[in-house]
């Protein structure tokens, strides 16, 4: 008993639909690719601009703060003002629209943690007379950064030109400028501009 064989013409309409498949299985797979790379590179513009976000947030926070700085009171007296290497405290003015109704003392410093990066660190507390530098309510301004350091621009006596200092514990006046450094590692995409105070003038 002889089979049947397919046609010619039915022979090669199904290896023209196995091309056709093939084609349609490439032009698939190249559309994934393009696709996740796509997905990739704006996953990677999204962290960028979340990080430019979140240094921008914090650089305008500083400028608030120290903007803020309480001057001369109306005894005469100077504020509290102390500027190290590594951080510094101060006092800043009430301000009803921030919910702040007294004095407060701002306090800005690095706090080390176990992977040997530290923390941007404020903290507050009313400005009492006695209080310890430092003590009060604390919030992380930035997390893992790998350095920090500040500098002042004044008067350091006198009538003395104003020069930068790494530090300033002049009583009577406070400095003009303070500059604050910031380091990330190379691999955060966080990235922190020169970044200059004037003291007690806002924004």
């Amino acid at each position: 008993m002889n089979e049947a064989r397919p046609e010619a013409g039915q022979a090669g309409f199904t290896l023209v639909e196995v091309v056709v498949c093939l084609a349609l299985a490439s032009l698939i797979g190249l559309l994934l690719v393009q696709t996740l790379q796509i997905a990739s590179r704006a996953s990677g513009v999204a962290g960028r601009v979340a990080a430019a976000e979140e240094v921008q947030s914090v650089r305008d926070h500083l400028r608030r703060t120290l903007g803020s700085l309480v001057r001369r009171r109306t005894d005469g007296r100077r504020p509290f003002f102390l500027g190290r290497p590594d951080g510094l405290a101060a006092v800043i003015a009430p301000d009803a629209a921030a919910e702040r109704p007294a004095e407060t003392q701002v306090t800005l410093a690095g706090t080390p943690r176990t992977d040997l990066r530290l923390d941007l660190v404020e903290r507050r507390r009313l400005a009492e007379p006695g209080a310890e530098v430092g003590a009060g309510d604390e919030e992380v301004l930035l997390a893992g950064v790998t350095g920090l350091s500040f500098r002042y621009f004044g008067v350091p006596t006198g009538n003395a030109p104003a020069v930068w200092l790494a530090q300033w514990t002049r009583p009577d006046r406070a400095p003009k400028l303070v500059e604050i450094r910031i380091a990330f590692d190379p691999s955060d995409r966080r990235r922190w501009p020169p970044f200059l105070v004037a003291l007690g003038d806002r924004p």
